[in-house]
């Protein structure tokens, strides 16, 4: 029930001190707003309407003659703005204000004030309005934070996609990294999936095995028919694909590869893969490379090390049986001549020998040591040519210059031109001959031997200064040989600081040349 007091009532009340206000009663109690009416002096409430009343949960005889401000804690905004309308005499608003009445009930509320004005305009009093925007702000403040929530959702998004990217960028630069590892080293790679398919194969992985195609499928490597060293078939699915993909690490297990044209390579194979996070197999790699070379140059070397064992027994033999002649001193023996037997055959030995250890030197690295002095290069190849001539009649033809003189290592110039010379006389074409051409060119001298006959293969002239190394005509031809001449070579060459090279086709025949500086000491001073 609202209580209000009448107009008789109003009238006789002392403490007011105002006129009546009611010019504006009966407008303001009909009102479904919240409004009071208080006197112009201390902002007193003269009138409160039923919702007003009901805003505050106090009957209107506990509000009148109370001072608007006091019954609200904390109203310093609320009589800030009574006195700026009080004094300005113009209506003013304040937004959102926080309210807590006396009783401790707290809302939000739009304050409205509005001057109220006599028959003659003067100022006697203020409208106050107080609308409850409680669920307002509340709605606006949960709007707010949904607001806020959507924001900080989407901004989780927005860090969670830059970090997907970042992701994304750096797995594509990691591939793009890992490719061009991958293309970059010297041995193949195939790359498979954790289901065996192929990710990823290197191009030398790609020559190795025949492939051509860029991204060979599972199907090209059934096609390849792998063996092992017996002979035996390998299946590559069974028993290397499917170790690698279950996660076994495995490293140089040789198998072979038999080629459509009939050859067979050595390949040793390597395998492992790589986990992920789980410690499951994310990538399983298998790793190959050719060996075919290394094991026919073992081949060749083991053939090699037979001969010179071999080579170096005969002339041992030679001169142990020549000695046992002289010690058992029969008749009909002259032992100074027996003496030369032994001594030319420890000779031959002894010069094998020093070959073997100067290409021994040359493998490690070092450069050969020569004995310098001024000599002749034509003089040296005419002795060569002498020599040969006791075996191969006079086949051996020095011509060039009278005479070509330099600093150099003469016995070591000797020894090298000769296994020129007598390799051109064993490998050339039979009775034809064979032509040594010195000459000096500029601050150059230079000595080309020269035969005709069947060219050197161009694989070949790649490996052909190697240790050990000999062309397949001249093993599948018969000839002996060590495989060490060319070596010592060119091994002479870079001594002197000059090189040795090699052109050989059918039409020209074959022609090794030395260009040699005119004055090798400095050279071995670098050495």
């Amino acid at each position: 029930m609202m209580y209000s007091l009448s107009w008789e009532e109003e009238a006789q009340m002392p403490d007011i001190g105002v006129e009546p206000i009611h010019l504006h009663r009966s407008a303001v109690e009909r009102s479904p707003l919240p409004t009071v009416l208080t006197a112009t002096e201390e902002f007193v409430i003269r009138y409160a309407n039923p919702a007003f009343c009901g805003l505050c949960a106090s009957p209107f005889s506990d509000l009148v003659g109370m001072r608007l401000a006091s019954l609200f804690r904390g109203a310093e905004v609320l009589e800030a703005l009574l006195e700026r309308v009080a004094r300005d005499g113009v209506t003013d608003v304040a937004a959102d204000v926080a309210f807590v009445c006396s009783e401790g009930r707290a809302f939000h509320g739009t304050a409205i004030v509005t001057p109220l004005r006599d028959e003659r305009g003067r100022p006697r009093g203020l409208s106050v309005q107080i609308l409850d925007a409680t669920e307002q702000v509340r709605a606006r403040a949960r709007e707010a934070e949904a607001a806020r929530e959507l924001k900080e959702a989407n901004d989780r998004l927005i860090v969670a996609g830059i970090r997907e990217q970042e992701l994304a960028d750096r797995a594509n630069q990691s591939a793009a990294e890992l490719k061009a590892l991958l293309a970059a080293m010297g041995e193949g790679v195939t790359v498979f999936g954790p289901s065996g398919e192929i990710v990823l194969v290197n191009a030398v992985g790609r020559a190795v095995l025949g492939f051509s195609s860029e991204s060979p499928t599972l199907e090209d490597y059934r096609r390849c028919d792998f063996r092992r060293l017996d002979g035996a078939p390998l299946d590559f699915e069974r028993e290397v694909l499917s170790r690698i993909v279950r996660g076994e690490a495995f490293s140089e297990e040789e198998v072979l590869l038999h080629r459509a044209d009939g050859t067979v390579q050595h390949i040793v194979l390597s395998g492992g893969a790589v986990r992920d996070a789980r410690g499951e197999v994310a990538l399983a790699m298998n790793l190959y490379r050719d060996v075919t070379e290394v094991r026919e140059l073992e081949r060749v070397r083991e053939q090699c090390l037979s001969l010179i064992t071999h080579d170096l027994r005969s002339p041992l033999t030679a001169a142990m049986f020549t000695a046992e002649v002289i010690q058992m001193n029969r008749a009909g023996y002259d032992p100074p001549q027996l003496a030369g037997r032994i001594l030319l055959n420890l000779t031959r030995m002894e010069e094998m020998i020093r070959n073997l250890l100067d290409v021994q030197r040359l493998h490690a690295g070092h450069r050969l040591p020569l004995r310098l002095g001024e000599c002749d290069l034509v003089a040296i190849a005419r002795e060569v040519a002498d020599d040969l001539a006791s075996f191969h009649d006079q086949r051996v033809v020095v011509h060039g210059e009278a005479c070509v003189l330099g600093v150099w290592g003469e016995g070591e110039l000797r020894r090298a031109i000769w296994n020129l010379a007598s390799n051109a006389l064993k490998y050339g074409a039979r009775g034809a001959p064979v032509t040594i051409a010195v000459e000096r060119v500029g601050e150059l001298a230079t000595v080309a031997v020269h035969n005709e006959g069947l060219p050197i293969a161009a694989e070949d002239q790649a490996r052909l200064f190697a240790p050990f190394s000999r062309t397949r005509s001249a093993m599948e031809g018969g000839q002996r040989g060590w495989g060490l001449g060319l070596t010592f070579v060119r091994g002479c060459a870079e001594a002197h600081g000059g090189r040795v090279t090699v052109e050989s086709d059918a039409e020209r025949g074959t022609t090794f040349t030395l260009a040699l500086p005119l004055d090798a000491g400095p050279y071995q001073e670098l050495g």
